[in-house]
């Protein structure tokens, strides 16, 4: 067995709970040990004692992350062209031997180090990673700033103590109620509502497969009309989207006068028709209509490298129950039809169809070293299949206002 290496942020000089000390711009960096960082000339670093003139710029990310792979090749450029007066430190919630992988690959002045806890990630509450805290020579946090908006001229004006305005987000702390927010419970036998922003909810869906509501019910909870048709009519690839007209103007997830809040509870024997229902009520209520037609368009075909070879164990479930992140895909009783749709169209640029001949449930799982297109390639050909880019007919939803429309 092998030896695991927890590696945590331990308090030095303070013991706070992260969940409820929440860190931002003007604070003092807390004691705390950043440990172990793995090329580095030292192997911790306390950022509210360590006497130095540079300013420190923890970049919060994962190799599980793409967009943050370019972001650090943009920091390990600014790192070389600012070294007399800066230092990155790229802090990963990975283990050490994942890291390792990565700076193998891409060597880099970036010091790289490990917080598996996610400690500085609670006490910042950010709401996604991609995102740095800026440190000076006093120790005192000058910005939390999103890490694709770090360049050289945002660091010269760093060096020159110039105020910078923060542009990080962090999360929303919600209420703590039980309450349901759209006034359901379990008597209901059916329900439908669509509103505007609420306050107090992070942007989310929530699909219960179980319970009183299993398989009946689907929320939304401040997004916008693209990822409610997403769901409604099963599209999952962008390039599976095309607007026309001014419809390309609601799908603007930053824009609060385009989110929505949508709640839908059909009865027990309406739980096949749910997403049907679905598409009735977003095309009744919403300015921006759908519609589905079948084009001929580039796609990625799954199939087998070697039908001799199959490395994936038939599963004993009869449905489904999956989850992935950049780390990679984990699911049990899953088609190959699901995994293409659910997981690869949502990976590549193009939608994947399942060519693999295989029928019947399988238990997947991948190990995606570093979240790129090679690296999902990689951990999908070692359980033996291939992508070929092809041409075939796919579902395509048009999404126009009322004036475009049919």
């Amino acid at each position: 067995m092998k030896k695991i290496i927890l590696v945590v942020l331990v308090f030095v000089a303070m013991q706070v709970n992260a969940q409820n000390y929440m860190l931002k711009p003007g604070d003092h960096f807390p004691a705390i040990n950043i440990t172990p960082i793995i090329n580095a000339p030292v192997k911790t670093l306390n950022l509210s004692t360590y006497s130095s003139n540079k300013l420190f710029i923890i970049n919060l990310w994962g190799t599980w992350c793409s967009p943050c792979i370019p972001e650090m090749d943009s920091l390990a450029k600014l790192q070389s062209k600012f070294a007399q007066h800066i230092q990155v430190v790229g802090l990963s919630d990975e283990p050490v031997d994942r890291i390792k992988k990565y700076l193998a690959k891409k060597p880099s002045k970036i010091w790289l180090a490990s917080d598996t806890a996610s400690l500085l990630y609670r006490m910042l509450n950010l709401a996604y990673v991609g995102q740095c805290v800026v440190i000076n020579a006093k120790h005192e946090i000058v910005a939390l700033l999103k890490t694709d908006s770090v360049n050289a001229k945002v660091i010269n004006r760093l060096i020159k103590g110039e105020k910078i305005k923060s542009n990080g987000e962090v999360q929303n702390r919600l209420n703590s109620t039980d309450k349901d927010p759209f006034g359901v419970d379990s008597l209901l036998a059916s329900n439908f509502t669509i509103r505007s922003y609420m306050t107090d909810q992070q942007a989310m869906g929530k699909r219960p497969s179980r319970g009183a509501f299993g398989g009946r019910r689907i929320s939304y909870y401040n997004v916008g009309a693209l990822t409610m048709y997403k769901e409604a009519y099963n599209i999952t690839s962008s390039k599976q989207i095309v607007y026309e007209g001014s419809a390309k103007k609601y799908d603007n997830y930053q824009d609060k006068n385009l989110s929505y809040c949508f709640d839908l509870l059909v009865k027990p024997g309406q739980k096949d028709s749910l997403l049907i229902i679905m598409q009735n009520k977003l095309q009744q209520n919403l300015p921006v209509k759908a519609r589905i037609e079948l084009r001929d368009t580039d796609v990625y075909v799954l199939k087998l490298k070697d039908t001799a070879k199959l490395l994936i164990p038939k599963s004993k479930l009869m449905t489904i129950t999956y989850g992935f992140s950049g780390r990679g895909f984990d699911g049990q009783g899953v088609t190959l039809n699901e995994f293409a749709n659910l997981y690869l169209s949502n990976e590549f640029d193009l939608p994947v169809v399942d060519e693999s001949g295989l029928k019947g449930r399988y238990d997947i799982k991948t190990n995606v070293e570093m979240r790129t297109k090679a690296g999902v390639l990689k951990s999908i050909e070692d359980l033996g299949f291939l992508l070929n880019k092809e041409r075939r007919k796919v579902r395509i939803m048009i999404l126009y206002t009322d004036k475009n429309g049919l």
